[in-house]
């Protein structure tokens, strides 16, 4: 085959006929309505990408209005017979009276008269005069407005055919006077459907997976994907395989990305390093990999949201990688990915390193923790509130726990309770007993209720400033119920202490399952104080699991704390003021005393839940956090001798106008 007598295949496949041109079929049907109808405009605008048919199509209806043969005779009644003297001279170069024009080269005004002038002239042995001006958005504004007058009332024997692929760029004014038709991108699909026609026809052997990296380099422009074609041939001859596709088009392997995706799901940071590697050794452009992974990922994301069936621009088999791949990542996950890569593409161009960018981008999709489906801890949290309302709160509390008796501890014997009595249900007891307040008292009509407390023993001074009281809480006590009694039915002090100190919940002796209230906290007057009654042993001995667990998270929370003091003291302060109270499952509930604890806590539950899980040995896997004030109110978190920060953010206010209304300006508050 001589140099001369070859054309690629984009010049020696154009299609000649309506019905030869892919994808168009809009376009096509119109314009051979309008020839049928003899309903032709005097100026067409063809917009579209390019690639897709846009001068093809003027041509062929170009041809097709100076057909000499009769509309009766044509194929579908449109289409250019390709015979006549007309077609014929058109097909060979030497046609006068269809005239293409680069408006890219032509672009001055002084162009524009000469058209102008050249309108003028009817045409010779033909219909009508075509000019067919390509890339139009190129001419200048002058040269724009030079046409304006004769494209609006044109000669009836010219016709205008402008192509751009950015009609952005084209005059409002030349648009008005055009009927515009948009073509569109071409699917993978079709070209591969049209390689396959000329591989047939040129006799070339070329498996299914080269025939869609073809068309996806295409990239939607079918003269693209046949001038890769034509070099696919030139590399492998009349048997074209895909391995030696890849290295002669500088393609990354599709099997980079999944070793990608298999780094991400075993969080290996160690094999990202090794993929860049592997990139910049086999001489593949690093942003081509980028955008090459945001498509990867991008077919993942869908197989998981529309279904495998859509994605039509693959083969079977990785279709069913694909598919395999996608099982085991979540549409979150995949989100969080897809976001790393784009941010990453946007800033490669621009980096001086885009090397070391696109390592951190890898390692930074390898060190993601696992995403949560914001849909699944929805519907958890429904699940776990609607259990909470339908559950015995029983479940959710600790039990009595049986402690030596010491001078600081009493034994309370409940009293008899009567039918004329009021019982007040109680979901849970959150007060600590100080009966210190109350004196003993005796009464003829209630049993005795005083307790012998043990000799005392010998107690070391207290010290100058009072101690900070224990952490130990019995703050999540079943649903009780408490007898409001005269205090002159009271037979004996509720708490009595060898100093006359209050005595502590944690100092009771729980071995009967009772606690006393805090006097501190009765609304319902001096004269009553109130009474819990025990639970059934029953309902002590089936909590049991839940009460051992919910001992040792108590245990693990003081724990939590102080290793979160000594990384972040400003959190560490702040869990100072919570409380382990409740547990159901692998759901932990959090008391702190106000909103402002409850929203910084919030933002580190994650982190907190694992060191919680971590220190105790047991599965954690959420927490709940739940404002109690009440819990807090006699239980000082710091001793008196301890520096008052807002005391001293309120002097330095008092003292300093500027620090006042920074405060008051951005709603400053005390954080540790």
């Amino acid at each position: 085959m001589s140099q001369n007598s070859y054309l690629v295949s984009a010049r020696k496949y154009r299609p000649q006929l309506f019905g030869d041109i892919v994808s168009q079929r809009h376009v096509s049907e119109t314009l051979k309505n309008a020839i049928r109808l003899e309903r032709l405009a005097h100026a067409y605008l063809f917009a579209g990408p390019r690639g897709v048919g846009k001068t093809t199509a003027a041509r062929v209806l170009a041809k097709a209005i100076n057909c000499t043969t009769t509309l009766s005779d044509r194929t579908d009644q449109s289409e250019p017979c390709r015979n006549c003297e007309s077609c014929l001279s058109f097909e060979q170069g030497r046609n006068l009276n269809i005239i293409e024009i680069d408006a890219a080269s032509n672009r001055g005004i002084d162009d524009a008269r000469d058209l102008i002038e050249s309108v003028r002239i009817p045409p010779q042995g033909a219909k009508m005069k075509v000019y067919i001006i390509d890339e139009v958005h190129m001419l200048t504004t002058q040269a724009f407005n030079a046409l304006l007058k004769t494209l609006e009332e044109p000669p009836a024997h010219a016709l205008f055919i402008f192509a751009t692929t950015e009609p952005h760029k084209v005059p409002a004014t030349i648009q008005s006077r055009c009927q515009r038709f948009d073509f569109r991108r071409i699917a993978t699909a079709e070209i591969v459907d049209h390689l396959k026609t000329i591989s047939v026809t040129e006799s070339i052997t070329i498996d299914e997976e080269s025939l869609m990296l073809i068309g996806r380099k295409g990239d939607g422009a079918l003269r693209d994907a046949l001038s890769v074609f034509d070099q696919a041939i030139s590399l492998c001859g009349d048997n074209v395989s895909y391995d030696k596709l890849v290295r002669a088009l500088g393609v990354v392997d599709t099997d980079l990305y999944f070793s990608v995706t298999q780094a991400v799901r075993a969080s290996d940071m160690g094999s990202m390093f090794r993929i860049v590697e592997k990139i910049v050794t086999s001489g593949y452009d690093l942003q081509e990999f980028l955008d090459g992974l945001e498509e990867h990922l991008r077919h993942l994301l869908v197989v998981n949201t529309v279904g495998v069936e859509a994605l039509l621009d693959l083969t079977a088999e990785s279709k069913g990688r694909f598919e395999a791949e996608a099982s085991e990542f979540k549409e979150s996950t995949l989100l969080r990915l897809l976001h790393i890569a784009a941010q990453t593409s946007d800033s490669l161009r621009m980096a001086r390193q885009p090397r070391l960018r696109l390592e951190l981008a890898l390692v930074k999709m390898a060190s993601l923790p696992a995403s949560v489906d914001i849909r699944t801890a929805i519907a958890k949290l429904d699940k776990l509130d609607k259990a909470i309302q339908d559950a015995d709160l029983s479940a959710f509390v600790i039990p009595p726990k049986p402690i030596s008796q010491s001078p600081r501890a009493a034994v309370v014997t409940p009293p008899v309770v009567t039918p004329a009595d009021e019982p007040i249900a109680l979901p849970s007891t959150e007060t600590v007993a100080d009966s210190s307040k109350s004196e003993p008292t005796g009464s003829e009509d209630s049993p005795a209720r005083t307790s012998e407390p043990d000799p005392p023993t010998p107690a070391a001074p207290a010290p100058a400033s009072t101690p900070t009281p224990s952490r130990s809480f019995d703050f999540g006590q079943p649903a009780l119920t408490i007898k409001k009694s005269p205090a002159s039915e009271r037979g004996g002090n509720a708490s009595a202490s060898a100093t006359g100190e209050p005595a502590s919940a944690t100092e009771l002796d729980n071995s009967t399952g009772l606690q006393a209230v805090d006097s501190a906290s009765e609304a319902s007057g001096a004269g009553e104080v109130a009474v819990l009654e025990p639970r059934s042993a029953s309902q002590g001995a089936g909590d049991e699991a839940t009460n051992l667990l919910l001992e040792t998270l108590q245990k693990a929370w003081d724990s939590v704390i102080a290793d979160m003091m000594d990384r972040q003291i400003r959190l560490g302060s702040i869990l100072r003021h919570s409380l382990v109270v409740s547990v159901s499952g692998e759901h932990a509930g959090i008391a702190v005393p106000d909103d402002f604890h409850k929203r910084m806590l919030l933002n580190e539950k994650s982190t907190l839940g694992t060191l919680l899980s971590e220190h105790s040995g047991e599965s954690v896997h959420d927490l709940h956090f739940v404002i109690k004030p009440d819990l807090f109110k006699n239980s000082a978190t710091a001793s008196d001798t301890e520096f008052d920060s807002k005391a001293f953010l309120k002097k330095k206010c008092e003292d300093n106008p500027a620090i006042l209304a920074l405060v008051e300006r951005f709603g400053g508050e005390i954080m540790w």
